[in-house]
């Protein structure tokens, strides 16, 4: 009978501790999946991803949307990551020329580059000095719009890598998200 009597205290710890395992796991894979939402002050930054990049380019693009919970616009206009990664982050938008006129996205542009083979509509990436996110609104930086131009990428990104990257607001200041790159 006393065998009875120990080994049930051992069945329960044992029991106790495999409950306190499936909490830890469960809580840390919750955690993984609301790091998707970046928060700093009234801004969120939230479906941070990158294109998968080829072979052939040492270039990457990112995406996300922000939102701004504030009476009081904000301004993104820095992107960066770390040197190790890429030479150099800047914030873009995609500009389709068809003919002499132009249909443009937003204003602000510095310089530009144009992208295409001599067919009737070319896709031109402008360099922004900065988007504006509007007060108690938002902002979606996505293909055909604004984007995050990654330049001089020490490696191609591949489909399930994560990497940090540092967004500069004027009043939020630099938020650190973590973007996931998607298949193109």
């Amino acid at each position: 009978m006393s065998l009875r009597f120990t080994s049930r205290p051992f069945a329960l710890l044992a029991l106790l501790l495999v409950g306190c395992a499936t909490l830890f796991v469960s809580a840390c894979s919750g955690s993984s999946s609301s790091s998707s939402s970046f928060t700093q002050r009234d801004l969120t930054v939230s479906n941070v991803w990158a294109r998968e990049s080829s072979l052939a380019t040492d270039i990457g693009v990112v995406y996300f949307t922000i939102e701004n919970n504030s009476a009081t616009p904000d301004k993104l206009f820095s992107a960066s990551v770390p040197q190790s990664f890429a030479k150099s982050g800047s914030l873009q938008e995609a500009k389709v020329t068809n003919g002499a006129t132009p249909t443009t996205i937003a204003t602000g542009s510095m310089s530009s580059t144009t992208m295409g083979s001599g067919s009737p509509e070319l896709l031109t990436m402008t360099e922004v000095a900065s988007v504006t996110i509007p007060a108690n609104g938002s902002v979606t930086l996505e293909p055909g719009g604004f984007q995050v131009t990654l330049t001089g990428l020490a490696a191609p990104l591949k489909v399930g890598e994560k990497f940090d990257l540092n967004l500069g607001f004027l009043n939020a200041g630099i938020i650190k998200v973590t973007a996931v790159v998607k298949a193109s």
